[in-house]
């Protein structure tokens, strides 16, 4: 089992300046084979593979000298990450691979474990043509190295994520039991509503931070491009930026852990978060609260807990549906937080109902698999097998 251990470094004065000019070399090196491979098949079809284009870093030094200075073994790393992202656009589709821009762009640098060391006795790395750099080792890890991915935030800050082979196989999922499953249901007024009645409310960190950074950002638009002033606002607003991010992803570590230290098993919906930024009245609240990072970080730690995960179909009744007798309420809108069930005249909690919901069909797709569960939900009514996904 790998896991990713990222830690803050301090390098010096000269070691911040060989790794700018290592960000930018790969940068390069990363948009000039991308512009190579893209070349060859436009004229005539040849299909270049990753090897192929890390022969061609040797052309490259010698027309371009000063990719000389920087550590060698970065280059061909800032190859494979191209031919990663080439490779996902053939599987995912999610996009061609677009060229690196020099302001916007992420600055990284991969070192291999030949070339690169981490001293936990001193709290320092070591990296080729870098030397040591000290870090903050507030955890420490017991493993194989595999790579370290140095880092430079747009605060200023520099971090280093070290890639390590645990040696620790994932532990087996435990059976899934109706008693010890909890059915999520993700919201803008209320971030989490699980079907036992529990509310995590949004904590709407953003909220403060968005209008200072509008005040802000009116007086970086004043400010002559390439002044010293504007550089200085310019930094405060990326610093509020990684503040606002710090604290969602925060939160979302807090909730993932919560949930999954109470539960052995979660059911959610498989959202489709992309169609649902289109809606420009609510894409703002679904990106700052983040339900894609929540789905990523539940995902890989109900892997190492031994914990089961199960996705619905996106499209599965579950809000406009009662929990108690099966009602299908087509009426219902999205300002209807409360609504009372025609058929059986439940009074229904909108989320908490969702939920239920959801738990009954992330566990009926199990059948009969599923301890303590007959398929007819929390109360007995039957489920259309249609309706039902997993993922």
């Amino acid at each position: 089992m790998k896991k990713a251990f990222k830690y803050r470094i301090y390098p010096n004065k000269a070691q911040q300046a060989l790794l700018q000019v290592t960000f930018g070399c790969c940068r390069f090196v990363y948009n000039k084979t991308l512009d190579i491979r893209k070349k060859a098949y436009e004229t005539d079809k040849t299909k270049l593979s990753k090897f192929d284009l890390i022969k061609k870093i040797t052309p490259l030094k010698e027309e371009f000298p000063w990719l000389r200075d920087v550590p060698h073994v970065c280059l061909p790393q800032a190859v494979y990450n191209m031919d990663a992202a080439y490779q996902n656009f053939f599987k995912s589709g999610k996009g061609y691979p677009k060229f690196k821009s020099k302001h916007r762009s992420r600055k990284s640098c991969k070192f291999p474990s030949s070339h690169c060391a981490v001293l936990q006795d001193t709290s320092h790395l070591k990296l080729s043509k870098l030397g040591l750099v000290k870090y903050k080792k507030d955890r420490e890890f017991a493993g194989v190295l595999r790579h370290i991915v140095v880092t430079q935030e747009s605060d200023g800050r520099y971090y280093a994520s070290c890639l390590v082979e645990t040696g620790a196989d994932a532990p087996e999922p435990q059976p899934v039991e109706a008693s010890t499953t909890v059915g999520i249901d993700l919201g803008l007024k209320d971030f989490i509503v699980t079907s036992d009645g529990r509310k995590i409310s949004n904590p709407r960190f953003y909220a403060t931070i968005d209008r200072r950074l509008a005040c802000l950002q009116k007086h970086e638009a004043k400010k002559t491009k390439g002044s010293k002033r504007r550089a200085r606002i310019r930094l405060k607003i990326n610093k509020l930026y990684v503040k606002k991010r710090n604290l969602i992803k925060n939160y979302i570590y807090y909730v993932a852990k919560t949930l999954l230290r109470e539960s052995q098993t979660l059911v959610m919906e498989d959202l489709n978060i992309v169609g649902m930024v289109k809606n420009h009245s609510l894409a703002k609240s679904i990106q700052n609260i983040c339900w894609g990072e929540l789905r990523r970080v539940l995902e890989y730690k109900s892997q190492w807990s031994g914990h089961n995960l199960i996705f619905i179909d996106r499209w599965a009744p579950s809000t406009k549906t009662c929990s108690h007798c099966g009602f299908h309420n087509s009426t219902l809108t999205l300002s209807d937080r409360s609504w009372v069930c025609p058929g059986c005249g439940t009074h229904h909690d909108r989320d908490i109902n969702a939920a239920l919901n959801i738990k009954r069909m992330g566990l009926a797709s199990l059948l009969p698999a599923v301890s303590g569960f007959d398929g007819r939900g929390e109360v007995g009514y039957g489920l259309d097998e249609a309706s039902i996904c997993t993922v």
